[in-house]
């Protein structure tokens, strides 16, 4: 077909928004049926002279049946195997004449937003990130797509093809984006709880879901300057690759930009600084949901400005450390975490970004 896109992906497509496939054919086609009113013929063939004209007339069906153009419909029919975020912002006026600046501030945002949510997968736990992203999720944005832009139109589309993770076979872009709408409504709620106690502590219990100053930084660019007017941030997951986790909308109301600047300005300055902490493994937590691979250590902390014993919380930096984790404490092996250590929830907590058990004949350090 002249447009590109195959009976086998608009096949695909019908099936997983409510059309019902019928047991019989017609002449060779496919045909589909939707509330017992509609119906779409899809050709058997891709080669059919007239196939062109069937793929522009089933756009046009399905564009007036969902309320969008026929250009993001096809963009979806034809990347089945791409997560897809959007926004609908302030910064998107309603007739779609998108202003440079104003276009340039929302790719920045929605890169940004991204970014941040990769490098928390990568990295929990960490309130503000610094220096260039690594090789994963600098690949990861080089994959990105955005659109189609449609005229006349205030949302902003971002596709995010998936590629297989070898570590264990969940990609990077669900991941983050899994993340991301976690953290999302996380956020939502911490403003709103803002707006009624003006108490900005709420944040400090959600860096360990993912957010960080840059995230609430790069959603309040997003959320423009007109603080009467809300924002909507959504999820649609690769119809190639379902997932467990349901796609939804996330709607901020107005008054976020202000909360989440306000947000990303007390995360950069919360105390933090390089240490690291020898000791013995006195404690597990990983409940497999929001608050993983945390062990407590009781040992010798070294911070910048002095050593002291201490018993402290060390976050990890992912399964393989917390596997470690878990033989040293079975064992009773000594063991050393460095990294930085933050304030979260009023204590302090080491992020780990380096970890691993005692030789055995290296001189014990633990009291």
């Amino acid at each position: 077909m002249s447009t590109g896109l195959s009976g086998a992906d608009i096949n695909s497509y019908l099936a997983v928004t409510g059309w019902v496939r019928q047991p019989e054919e017609w002449r060779g086609a496919a045909v589909w049926l939707r509330e017992g009113d509609h119906e779409i013929f899809v050709p058997g063939t891709d080669d059919l002279a007239d196939g062109p004209r069937r793929v522009r007339e089933i756009l046009a069906l399905l564009a007036r049946l969902e309320g969008r153009s026929r250009e993001e419909i096809a963009s979806d029919i034809g990347a089945p195997m791409a997560d897809v975020q959007w926004y609908r912002s302030p910064i998107f006026p309603a007739d779609g004449r998108l202003g440079l600046g104003d276009a340039a501030v929302a790719f920045e945002s929605a890169q940004a937003a991204l970014t941040a949510a990769a490098r928390a997968v990568l990295a929990p736990g960490r309130p503000v990130f610094a220096g260039a992203p690594p090789r994963e999720v600098r690949d990861l944005l080089a994959r990105v797509r955005v659109g189609p832009i449609v005229p006349s139109t205030d949302v902003l589309t971002i596709r995010v093809p998936l590629e297989r993770d070898e570590a264990d076979g969940i990609p990077l872009a669900r991941r983050a984006l899994i993340l991301l709408q976690r953290a999302m409504v996380l956020l939502r709620d911490a403003v709103a709880q803002v707006h009624e106690t003006r108490d900005m502590g709420v944040f400090d219990g959600i860096v360990r879901d993912g957010v960080s100053a840059d995230l609430c930084a790069a959603l309040a660019q997003m959320a423009g300057a007109d603080p009467e007017r809300r924002m909507e941030a959504g999820f649609r997951w690769a119809r190639a690759a379902p997932s467990e986790v349901p796609a939804r909308t996330v709607v901020f109301d107005p008054g976020t930009k202000a909360v989440l600047s306000m947000a990303a300005h007390r995360f950069r300055r919360l105390p933090s600084g390089s240490a690291s902490v020898t000791g013995r493994i006195v404690m597990l937590g990983d409940d497999g949901d929001r608050d993983r691979f945390r062990v407590q250590v009781r040992g010798v902390l070294v911070t910048e400005a002095d050593g002291a014993d201490k018993l402290i919380w060390v976050r990890l930096p992912g399964e393989a450390a917390y596997d470690l984790a878990v033989t040293a404490h079975r064992s009773g092996t000594p063991v050393r975490a460095e990294g930085t250590l933050h304030n979260v929830n009023g204590r302090r907590e080491l992020v780990a970004t380096g970890f691993g058990p005692l030789s055995a004949d290296r001189p014990e350090e633990t009291t």
